[in-house]
């Protein structure tokens, strides 16, 4: 026989399209049930739901706890020495008071000139912008109405709705999970 010719006659056998596998010996379905004294299958559940009702009612003791923050607590080895951990209040002089003045006034007088400085460029900048409009006014009215027109691909805002919302009524935020990634430097 040719080759051409076994080809063809495979191609006319009945294919199978539907795929068989052996059950599963592990499922959980497949495994044979023990039989169970029905008093020992009343007190198994009865102690079950015994123990859900505990935990139900732990959760609803605790629910509105809030969670606690490590940062709040105060170890035991910090707690033992705090007396020596506490600072005299400082005494200052006439002259550090007058000193701290002074370089209070000296910083107040340096982020003021800072500030008037900013504004005096902000207003150039401003003056700059109405004169280079006004001069393309008189050049062109149709590249100063161009000019003058919002971009709207610069701020691609759109704003439905009102921007606050009332208050929902006995509306109970849910509590978020809080994962502290806070370094503890003590040892």
């Amino acid at each position: 026989m040719s080759l051409l010719s076994n080809l063809a006659r495979l191609s006319l056998l009945p294919t199978r399209s539907l795929h068989q596998t052996i059950p599963n010996a592990s499922s959980v379905f497949m495994k044979r049930q023990k039989k169970i004294d029905p008093e020992v299958a009343k007190q198994r559940e009865a102690r079950r739901r015994k123990r859900l009702e505990k935990d139900i009612r732990q959760m609803q003791k605790h629910s509105k706890k809030p969670k606690p923050v490590d940062e709040l607590t105060l170890d035991v080895k910090s707690a033992k020495n705090i007396e020596e951990r506490r600072r005299p209040p400082t005494q200052l002089t006439l002259k550090e008071i007058d000193e701290r003045a002074i370089a209070l006034k000296d910083y107040s007088r340096s982020r003021l000139a800072l500030q008037r400085e900013d504004d005096k460029w902000i207003r150039g900048a401003i003056e700059s912008q109405r004169k280079a409009l006004a001069e393309l006014k008189k050049l062109s009215p149709e590249l100063y109405t161009a000019a003058v027109q919002p971009a709207a691909n610069d701020l691609p805002l759109t704003i439905h709705g009102p921007s606050l919302t009332p208050p929902i009524k006995n509306y109970e935020a849910p509590d978020g999970d809080y994962i502290d990634t806070t370094r503890n430097w003590a040892s």
